[in-house]
């Protein structure tokens, strides 16, 4: 994958751009132009996944209307909720673990006869 289609995921997955798929119409205008050798239009792409055929559909870009610093200010409450995230799982497995170690020192102190 080129890198220019890699960084549009990732704003797509992050909710800084928005994917808009092409028609049946311009899908067929796309693939004609790929299948003669051409290039796509600037913001046109290609959409593959597991799921269709390379070639089989186009989508395009829309930029979100947030300005560089609400982009900078969305990922970074993003970045804020995945460490909250792991914070929380690390309590988790840490609260676990004292739990099994007094089960298990509980077990040593009192063997069952």
């Amino acid at each position: 994958m080129k890198l220019k289609g890699k960084l549009n995921s990732f704003r797509i997955e992050h909710g800084i751009c928005k994917r808009n798929f092409c028609s049946n119409e311009e899908n067929q205008k796309y693939k004609k132009i790929l299948a003669e050798g051409g290039t796509l239009p600037e913001n046109v792409f290609n959409y593959t996944d597991d799921w269709t055929r390379d070639g089989e559909e186009f989508y395009t870009i829309q930029k979100s209307d947030l300005s560089e610093e609400e982009i900078k200010e969305l990922l970074m409450y993003k970045q804020l909720s995945m460490v909250n995230t792991i914070k929380n799982c690390v309590v988790f497995f840490t609260v676990l673990t004292v739990i099994g170690l007094i089960a298990y020192l509980l077990l040593l102190l009192n063997p069952i006869h």
